[in-house]
């Protein structure tokens, strides 16, 4: 008999694989703290899932390990195809939806 296993984020994945990355390169989260220049609670909070690593974190991490994204992210993640709707409501109150990879790679478009 095969026991399901708990369903995770995509941001608890990416977390878990970032997490691998620091151990075989013995890092700590302070050391990815500096790299990504946040403070190491918030590292913590990334690592466990509870917020996503933006786009540009990450290439930081794949520069200081000298890694690709999909070293980081692993084949698994990134070849995945599920895209998912996310629904909102639009500036005029209408309903509109877009289909997203998933949670977290999406990059900031504050100041455009």
């Amino acid at each position: 008999m095969t026991i399901p296993t708990a369903e995770i984020t995509e941001n608890e994945r990416v977390g878990r694989e970032i997490k691998a990355w620091l151990a075989r390169h013995s890092l700590k989260q302070t050391d990815l703290a500096d790299v990504i220049g946040v403070a190491q609670k918030n590292v913590s909070r990334r690592l466990r899932g509870e917020i996503p690593f933006r786009i540009d974190e990450l290439l930081a991490i794949t520069q200081a390990l000298d890694i690709t994204l999909g070293q980081l992210l692993g084949n698994d993640l990134v070849n995945e195809k599920n895209p998912h709707l996310v629904s909102g409501e639009g500036s005029r109150g209408q309903t509109s939806g877009h289909f997203v990879a998933g949670d977290g790679f999406e990059p900031s478009t504050s100041g455009l």
